[in-house]
């Protein structure tokens, strides 16, 4: 009987150094530390500011092509390029200079039917701003709709 106790007794600790070994962190490749030394006392985070006044007009011509116009931002980070998206049933993307101020959409590049219209400013490092985003529509080659939020 004591035979029989010793190894039950032994078999649940050998379970639980198991069950202890499996639950332990596994080691990861991604861990590190790096220190940084910086010259000035002050150290600010940067800002890509968005694009301001952001207004949009629909054409009458032919394939009735959307523009959105804006104005450059003021302050914050210097801006590398602009960068905008149309997400709904109408999909398409983009990226334009920095010194762009519209951008002219038509349904022969887009295709029909409803979207959101959303621009980036995008500064040093990829950085981008918050959107400044619209909506825009093709009902047909020959009508469109936009407004701006």
């Amino acid at each position: 009987v004591n035979r029989a106790r010793t190894v039950g007794a032994a078999a649940l600790i050998l379970a639980g150094a198991l069950c202890a070994g499996a639950l332990a962190p596994a080691p990861t490749e991604a861990a590190w530390t790096h220190r940084e030394v910086a010259s000035d006392a002050t150290l600010q985070a940067g800002t890509v500011m968005p694009p301001p006044n952001m207004t949009c007009a629909t054409g009458l011509l032919i394939l009735a092509p959307v523009t959105f116009s804006w104005s450059a931002p003021t302050g914050g980070l210097t801006r590398s390029s602009y960068r905008w998206t149309v997400t709904g049933s109408l999909n398409g993307s983009g990226v334009l200079a920095a010194n762009a101020t519209s951008v002219t959409l038509s349904s022969g590049l887009l295709g029909l039917g409803t979207g959101t219209f959303s621009l980036y400013a995008v500064g040093p490092g990829g950085w981008e701003s918050s959107p400044k985003t619209g909506t825009l529509s093709f009902l047909t080659g020959l009508l469109s709709s936009c407004s701006v939020r």
